[in-house]
């Protein structure tokens, strides 16, 4: 696991590296979550993320 692999290098840390790593890592996670809510919290998209339906792409020229 990468947590075992953190605490094994962290044999020598003050508080304040402590402080640090877990405001750190605490942060990261926070942004992960919030970027997930923010992508998954509406199931439909609003109109503005589809494109019209009758798109002329020039074919029958």
């Amino acid at each position: 696991m990468i947590w075992t692999r953190i605490l094994a290098q962290t044999d020598g840390l003050n508080p304040a590296g402590w402080t640090m790593l877990v405001g750190c890592v605490g942060m990261v996670c926070s942004l992960t979550i919030f970027c997930y809510y923010r992508i998954l919290r509406d199931p439909k998209p609003s109109e503005h993320h589809h494109a019209p339906l009758e798109i002329d792409r020039k074919e029958s020229d």
